[in-house]
């Protein structure tokens, strides 16, 4: 389960900001003892009891940087990373954590390896088409992430009981009246507007003469600089590219669908009724009367329950929503009632309206599938071997061209490429795993020889650096037209905007906003009841912040695109707050969750302070590169 959701989040609050920012700073102003000077372990931090390892901060940390570049979708690097605080965010966040760890082991809260192991069964990546729990998919899932089961059941564990305590703290939280009413009146003030927009074509930019062009460059340098680049040499062992190289035999293929024919189809479905009672006594009574002859719809109607109100739904034996009601259900046969039975949360009976049989694909059908499926499978062993193999033979000292050829391996040789991945004409790459890539190598340099990456399909990736363009700034000439283009774009933009402020002076003067429009080829618009949310193409959010920004009755210009606008707006009264609203209801939920999570960073905050924090502080510099 990893960390609960709110101490991903818990960076966004007022406080959590500030504790960031606490932590940039020196630990003696933050007052947290270093009792590991002249002490050589691998611990980076103590909360309490709780240690938090070297180890487990670099992994932590990584996840989090190959995270932040697929979110980003271009590579971030372990500079950029640290420059943007992220270090320090994913050292506050385990910390965090810890302290969460050690409250819950002083409360002695607990939960049973039956409590932990019925939810793991219910995790669905860990479950097979016919949505059972797929223990050969479980231990590989867990090999693939280098987690041992115990270390798997041991993070669910603590997982769930840090939820538990942020749950606790978390719910009696509410948003007050006043600061629902004055996010109300932020959402809804509104206003009339009247506008124009000033159009490009109204600039008329001349030329530049040579002598703008190169001034204009070499004041604005930095906006043409080159990247740097990096040629790169790949080699990359994928199980989706080795399955050409796996022989199948039709028995090994007949043996897997025979293994488990019910994955091929669907499963047995059973329609199931039920009645509530209240008390087991009541229940058996209900069943003398069904087998003195009663019918059950006549029991049901005697209840004042309907049809519909029977109905519990259609259910396989995997998804039956009751462990302790599951076998008796699938025990019954179509049209049987169930005895009085004690279920998870109330005593029922229970019949089964309707059952589907399961049905089975032949096997003719589902025999290419299977086949690509066994095929991949022996691929990723088969990528394995070849993973070992490469590592032999670069540990002789054989280049990445060598080992190819004698693997009968492909080889990729890219162009100079960004660390975006874009070559020198500006397309993108077709790399496999980009941003593991692209982090790694804008990390490497020409000669050095860098560590296999692995890939989430269970392939392998090798690089070097071939060659490095460093950044620099191209000749002028070579980029003239390119020059010529940004000078005329900025030209044009500040002639615009000139022209744009002479007519709101002139409406702020009192002329008429039609006639001014009118003036320049414009047509005069309206928008009524706009509100701070409120934008459409030619009134975009830039514009309407702008409008906002102002006092209510200030003509105001704003940019719209390639364009400006001349903006008149009037004040309107603000509509009042009804609290039973969906709105105003609405607004107090976003806002008590928003409290919530600060009270929760509060919460960790003074239990840290009650544990006491320790930290080894030379390698806590040395990891987030003190003195940089």
């Amino acid at each position: 389960m990893g960390m609960m959701t709110g101490l991903r989040s818990a960076t966004g609050g007022l406080i959590a900001k500030i504790f960031i920012g606490l932590l940039a700073l020196s630990f003696a102003v933050w007052g947290i003892s270093d009792i590991f000077t002249g002490r050589s372990n691998d611990t980076l931090v103590k909360v309490g009891d709780t240690e938090i390892t070297e180890r487990a901060y670099t992994d932590q940390f990584r996840r989090q940087l190959r995270e932040l570049s697929q979110r980003l979708k271009r590579p971030i690097t372990t500079d950029m990373a640290r420059r943007m605080g992220l270090d320090r965010q994913v050292l506050a966040r385990l910390i965090q954590a810890a302290a969460l760890d050690e409250e819950a082991r002083r409360l002695g809260l607990s939960l049973s390896d039956a409590e932990i192991a019925r939810r793991v069964r219910k995790i669905e990546a860990f479950t097979d088409p016919a949505g059972r729990f797929d223990v050969a998919r479980f231990r590989a899932l867990l090999a693939r992430a280098g987690l041992s089961e115990a270390q798997f059941i041991d993070e669910e564990r603590r997982g769930l009981l840090r939820n538990t305590l942020a749950s606790a703290v978390q719910s009696a939280v509410s948003a007050p009246g006043t600061l629902i009413r004055q996010v109300f009146v932020h959402r809804n003030t509104a206003r009339d507007v009247q506008f124009f927009q000033v159009r490009p074509e109204l600039a008329k930019v001349p030329e530049p003469t040579p002598e703008q062009l190169k001034a204009y460059y070499e004041k604005n340098k930095n906006r043409f600089m080159e990247p740097q680049r990096r040629k790169l040499r790949v080699l990359a062992v994928l199980p989706k590219n080795l399955t050409g190289r796996v022989k199948l035999a039709e028995a090994d293929i007949r043996a897997e669908y025979e293994r488990d024919r019910t994955r091929f189809g669907r499963p047995e479905t059973r329609l199931v009724e039920q009645i509530v009672f209240p008390s087991m006594d009541e229940a058996k009574k209900a069943r003398a009367e069904l087998d003195a002859g009663t019918s059950w719809q006549e029991l049901a109607k005697r209840r004042g329950l309907s049809p519909k109100d029977l109905k519990l739904g259609e259910f396989t034996r995997a998804n039956f929503p009751d462990d302790k009601l599951k076998d008796a259900v699938f025990a019954l046969k179509e049209g049987e009632v169930s005895q009085p039975l004690e279920g998870s949360l109330s005593v029922v009976m229970l019949r089964v309206a309707k059952v589907t049989p399961a049905s089975i694909r032949p096997f003719a059908e589902v025999k290419g599938g299977i086949a690509r499926r066994l095929k991949l499978e022996k691929a990723r062993d088969l990528a394995v071997e070849l993973h070992d193999k490469v590592e032999e033979m670069r540990a002789s000292g054989q280049s990445l061209a060598d080992i190819a050829k004698a693997l009968e391996l492909k080889l990729v040789t890219t162009g100079f490429l960004s660390a975006d991945g874009l070559d020198e004409k500006g397309r993108q790459a077709p790399l496999p795993a980009p941003v593991q890539l692209l982090t790694e190598a804008f990390k490497s340099d020409v000669g050095v020889e860098n560590d296999v990456i692995q890939l989430p399909d269970d392939g392998f990736m090798w690089f070097a650096v071939a060659d490095v363009k460093k950044r620099h700034a191209p000749a002028f000439d070579k980029i003239r037209d390119t020059v010529a283009a940004a000078w005329k774009k900025d030209r044009r933009r500040a002639l615009l905007r000139q022209k744009a402020e002479e007519l709101r002076k002139k409406a702020a003067a009192g002329e008429d906003m039609k006639k001014l429009a009118e003036g320049i080829g414009a047509t005069l618009k309206t928008m009524a009841q706009l509100k701070r949310t409120d934008a459409r193409p030619d009134l975009p959010m830039a514009a309407v912040r702008a409008i906002f920004a102002a006092k209510p009755d200030q003509i105001v210009v704003a940019p719209a695109g390639d364009a400006f606008v001349v903006v008149k707006s009037n004040p309107l009264s603000t509509p009042e707050l009804d609290p039973k609203s969906t709105e105003a209801k609405a607004i107090a939920r976003v806002l008590a969750g928003g409290l919530a999570r600060d009270v929760e960073t509060a919460y960790i905050a003074a239990l840290q302070q009650e544990f006491g924090v320790k930290v080894n502080t030379a390698r806590l510099n040395r990891l987030l590169g003190a003195g940089r």
